[in-house]
């Protein structure tokens, strides 16, 4: 989540296996190298209510959203907070796939804590903790990415660093490095920055398709922005196919739940499983005061053809259209032939919808050979592919399965 902490400034403390509990970190400071075992979940000091905040708009004082947090209302990061409201007044749509609990094989198992140990050597050195507009004690936020490419390409999530001018990533060695944006995409939470250098560390993309409920993952990131060095939680992928609200009103679809613990800053850092690969971007959590652990991240299947669109200054793919669910659009009174799908309430002229012959009304049921159940699944479905490709876009029409044709655009930036 991305962290807005409102603080006292202190020098960087020496590594230690358990962040001190006490938020005395200074968030622009070096950050020191992590030991190499799993550090135990803290248990954050409550501030007091009265605690100033830091810069409005999106940014939040941490001691101010931590208290929140605990009172039920609002925590630190931008699409953390809308899911914690909405869970509040039990209005979150949340869909489970028909192969969410389907166990197929035995699950991933890390055999040994020990293990975490040999994980640990390989990612840390990839995880930088993300610091925008001279870090939290200047208003600024905290929040965390990993490396992809030895040329210094990091992922994190669009609301880290959405609205930020000067974005600093420190790595566990202490290095600080400005990074400039590359692209960011708010529909799917994702941004891709970049930073000058050479042979930097690297982390390993998984397979998310292969993922199942009850494998083992760990969750690395700059959580709470504690001193003294990054932080590690270990769980299990506890549920698939979440869909949950974002501040915009949009919706997250397709994400991963895990019960590793979760934490403002963590926002943006890798989820890797049992052989130290990144399944997932971890993104949300549920409101802490009426759930337990449930962590949501975005599988990284899903995120590549995007990232790769951001890297290289693009946008994800684009059809064109805005969309209800289908139980939405029967409860306005309209007429709807099919129980699953993607009411579609406008067009946009020119689009490429419009162009292969969609229209208002329209229910999209299927692209391709992949099933479309809801106005978020669309959109969600769309993303995995590039700009250019053609694709069937089949449509339930007055009680009528229609298919057509579509070439997909490079979507608007905003």
């Amino acid at each position: 989540m991305r962290d807005d902490v409102t603080t006292d400034a202190t020098p960087a403390e020496p590594p230690v296996a358990v962040p001190d509990p006490v938020i005395e970190a200074e968030p622009g400071a070096p950050i020191a190298p992590i030991e190499a075992e799993p550090v135990e979940p803290v248990e954050p000091a409550v501030p007091a209510s009265g605690s100033p905040p830091g810069r409005t708009g999106l940014r939040t004082g941490l001691r101010t959203a931590l208290l929140a947090g605990l009172i039920g209302g609002l925590v630190g990061a931008v699409v953390a907070s809308a899911l914690f409201v909405t869970l509040d007044d039990d209005s979150a749509t949340t869909t489970a796939g028909s192969s969410s609990t389907s166990i197929v094989r035995p699950s991933d198992r890390i055999a040994r804590t020990g293990d975490i140990a040999s994980i640990l050597r390989t990612a840390v050195p990839a995880v930088v903790a993300i610091v925008d507009d001279g870090g939290p004690e200047s208003g600024g936020a905290a929040g965390t990415g990993f490396v992809i490419s030895p040329d210094g390409v990091i992922v994190s999530n669009n609301h880290v660093v959405e609205g930020a001018t000067n974005i600093q990533a420190v790595f566990s060695d202490g290095t600080s490095r400005p990074a400039k944006v590359l692209g960011r995409n708010a529909a799917s939470d994702l941004a891709v920055l970049k930073v000058d250098g050479t042979d930097l560390p690297t982390l390993a993309l998984g397979d998310s398709n292969e993922v199942q409920v009850g494998d083992d993952v760990v969750a690395i990131g700059n959580a709470l922005a504690l001193s003294g060095g990054l932080s590690v939680t270990r769980g299990i992928i506890s549920g698939l196919h979440r869909e949950v609200p974002t501040n915009t009103g949009a919706m997250l679809e397709d994400l991963l739940q895990t019960d590793a613990a979760i934490n403002p800053g963590n926002s943006g850092g890798p989820l890797v499983n049992s052989q130290g690969r990144v399944i997932a971007i971890n993104t949300a959590i549920a409101n802490p005061t009426t759930a337990q652990n449930v962590g949501f991240a975005i599988p990284i299947s899903n995120a590549q053809a995007i990232i790769d669109q951001l890297r290289n200054g693009r946008q994800p793919a684009f059809l064109g259209v805005e969309s209800e669910n289908v139980d939405v659009a029967k409860a306005a009174g309209r007429s709807v032939g099919v129980d699953q799908g993607a009411y579609l309430t406008r067009v946009v002229s020119g689009s490429p919808a419009d162009v292969a012959g969609l229209r208002v009304g329209d229910v999209v049921v299927r692209i391709d050979d992949k099933s479309v159940d809801s106005s978020a699944q669309l959109g969600s479905v769309v993303r995995l592919y590039r700009p250019g490709d053609t694709v069937s876009v089949v449509v339930d029409r007055n009680g009528t399965e229609v298919s057509l044709r579509a070439t997909l655009s490079e979507g608007p930036t905003s």
